[in-house]
């Protein structure tokens, strides 16, 4: 497959798995609010997990519903936006990789790599994926930094980048810090850090959605910069 089909595949089915996430994030919304409709027309049940031994009524279930909703389902699916777009980041650089490999020339290999390759192609992927696995840990900027010397793309955009990095630091906080602020996240997000340290951070409905809106342009802008190489 041409490449310029490669990313395109990537994009659109990217595209795909970011619509479906917001879309368990607004029906799984909407079932908590007929919960709380049908639990305000008089309907009585209790439910008991198996697992915990934890008996819900449906008054608790109700009260549960709000932080249910602000918490667990937008930080989950706010990590689900930063996953995809992380994947999909790294998928491109791959595929632009493989294609251009004298990109890499001057990287060392392990002559026992070269030895147990089954070919050329393979002991290429094997040096692209360690490029791509040294890249990860750098920042969102020094990722852009690295396509833009690559592909020239011309894309993002500063300000984009830099939404870009404040919500990876966030999804960080939430994975590896239960949320509470550190001073690695006011590094990381810079300017435009929504919290200090000790504070607990939260994805409020409106940024959770500019976060989506955000990832979903960024995606297909550069997805179409690097289709539009080919004409």
């Amino acid at each position: 497959m041409a490449l310029a089909d490669e990313i395109r595949a990537l994009r659109d089915r990217v595209l795909v798995d970011l619509n479906a996430a917001h879309d368990y994030y607004t029906d799984s919304t909407t079932a908590w609010d007929i919960v709380d409709d049908v639990v305000a027309a008089g309907r009585t049940f209790s439910v008991r997990n198996v697992t915990t031994g934890t008996v819900t009524t449906q008054a608790d279930l109700r009260s549960k519903a709000p932080g249910y909703v602000a918490e667990q389902l937008s930080e989950a699916t706010f990590q689900q936006f930063l996953s995809i777009f992380e994947s999909f980041f790294f998928d491109l650089l791959r595929l632009w990789l493989l294609a251009y490999p004298q990109n890499l020339i001057g990287k060392k290999v392990d002559f026992k790599a070269v030895l147990d390759a089954p070919d050329k192609d393979a002991i290429t992927l094997l040096v692209v994926n360690r490029e791509l696995n040294e890249i990860l840990y750098d920042r969102p900027a020094g990722w852009f930094a690295y396509l833009e010397d690559r592909a020239k793309l011309g894309c993002p955009t500063t300000d984009e980048i830099e939404r870009i990095a404040e919500a990876k630091a966030s999804r960080d906080l939430l994975v590896h810090n239960r949320g509470v602020v550190t001073k690695t996240y006011e590094a990381k997000a810079g300017k435009l850090a929504r919290y200090q340290a000790g504070q607990r951070l939260d994805i409020p409905e409106p940024y959770h959605r500019d976060t989506w809106e955000l990832l979903r342009k960024v995606i297909a802008d550069i997805a179409n910069a690097a289709i539009a190489k080919f004409p």
